[in-house]
């Protein structure tokens, strides 16, 4: 017998496989099975992004399996920031320095919660003025909601519209704060001792530190808007989306906001329940207060029914549907023209899926 030539070929390894390769050969991070169902994954706390290969005049008609290919991305990719604010904004850097040396329409970065995390606000002004010492000082207020904050060990002292308070300082470098309700009129603060970085603003609760002189000053709402790619993933006609962040502000808070007053995912108004406008609104149990500690949430939808979640509590289903009008996403904040609610807190991983994923998974991906 004859032996016979072998020829060997190499096979031309996928473009698309190469690509989801680290330099060292490594499978990239996007690939863990814990990512296997999503399309898109936003992780602002370890500053990682990936989103599908499928462009965007494709994701409509491609299959699931084909959507959930992902590549490496940035931020830009996946949320389109604006806010028309620089130095107003305030934050905290990686080293607890507070720092207001951000460009417009950059995005802010915080770790006031001991790591990195995506702030989100929506509009204030601070009405104090020469705020990072002040002196003793009278304003015109409104019968409407205040918070007064400052940091410090010294204490500020209420008086004429207001007789709450006094709102004592607890260490050189805490920030204490009071939600107040004064009458029309004049309001004195009277400033005793370490007073610094002091805040009154027309607001339900204490928003971050907005630098003064000798006038009040305002800062713009900040707006986090899904990409095109992310919001044509959310208006297929099934899709599971999480968030996980901490401290929702303001009641009925936006997680996830779309157009008009609707949410795929906001606080209710006791902020213990996560819920789904729609068809109907969908809620969850009551769980933990979000305003005082880290959450995760998801919905989801397909032609049969949806899903809602939060942490600790049951996932809750019906036949119902999502908002239908789902041409613009919001991240921390809805699209109502007239008076936008917002999700005022710390946002730090938004993924999406494209399809419904079982309560099984949905409780998964929810665990905090």
């Amino acid at each position: 017998m004859v032996a016979q030539p072998v020829t060997l070929t190499r096979r031309r390894r996928d473009p698309l496989d190469l690509a989801r390769l680290t330099p060292a050969g490594k499978r990239a991070w996007f690939e863990a099975p814990a990512y296997a169902d999503f399309a898109a994954i936003a992780d602002f706390s370890a500053d990682r992004y990936a989103i599908t290969t499928v462009p965007l005049a494709g994701i409509a008609g491609a299959s699931a399996a084909a959507l959930r290919v992902k590549r490496a991305a940035s931020f830009a990719e996946l949320i389109a920031f604006t806010c028309n604010s620089g130095p107003a904004r305030s934050y905290l850097d990686a080293q607890g320095v507070m720092r207001a040396d951000l460009a417009l329409d950059q995005p802010r970065f915080d770790w006031t919660n001991g790591r990195r995390q995506l702030a989100l606000n929506g509009a204030s002004a601070n009405l104090l003025l020469n705020s990072a010492a002040p002196a003793s000082q009278s304003l015109a207020v409104t019968a409407q909601s205040y918070a007064l904050s400052f940091t410090g060990t010294g204490s500020i002292a209420l008086s004429g519209a207001s007789s709450a308070g006094p709102l004592a300082g607890v260490g050189a470098a805490s920030r204490v704060s009071l939600v107040f309700t004064p009458a029309a009129g004049t309001l004195t603060l009277t400033m005793s001792g370490d007073v610094r970085l002091a805040q009154l603003e027309a607001n339900s609760f204490a928003s971050p530190y907005i630098a003064t002189v000798g006038a009040a000053v305002s800062r713009a709402a900040e707006t986090a808007e899904l990409s095109p790619v992310l919001e044509a993933l959310l208006q297929r006609s099934a899709a599971t989306l999480a968030v996980r962040g901490q401290r929702l502000e303001r009641n009925a808070a936006r997680i996830v906001g779309v157009n008009g007053t609707s949410s795929l995912l906001r606080a209710q108004s006791n902020r213990l329940s996560v819920l789904m406008d729609g068809s109907a609104q969908l809620a969850t149990a009551a769980g933990a207060d979000l305003r005082m500690s880290s959450y995760a949430a998801a919905c989801a939808f397909d032609g049969t029914g949806r899903s809602v979640a939060r942490n600790g509590v049951a996932v809750v289903t019906d036949t119902g549907s999502p908002p239908s009008s789902r041409g613009s996403v919001y991240l921390g904040r809805d699209a109502a023209s007239t008076a936008t609610a917002y999700g005022d807190g710390w946002y730090e991983y938004l993924g999406i899926a494209p399809t419904r994923l079982s309560e099984g998974k949905i409780q998964e991906i929810i665990l905090y």
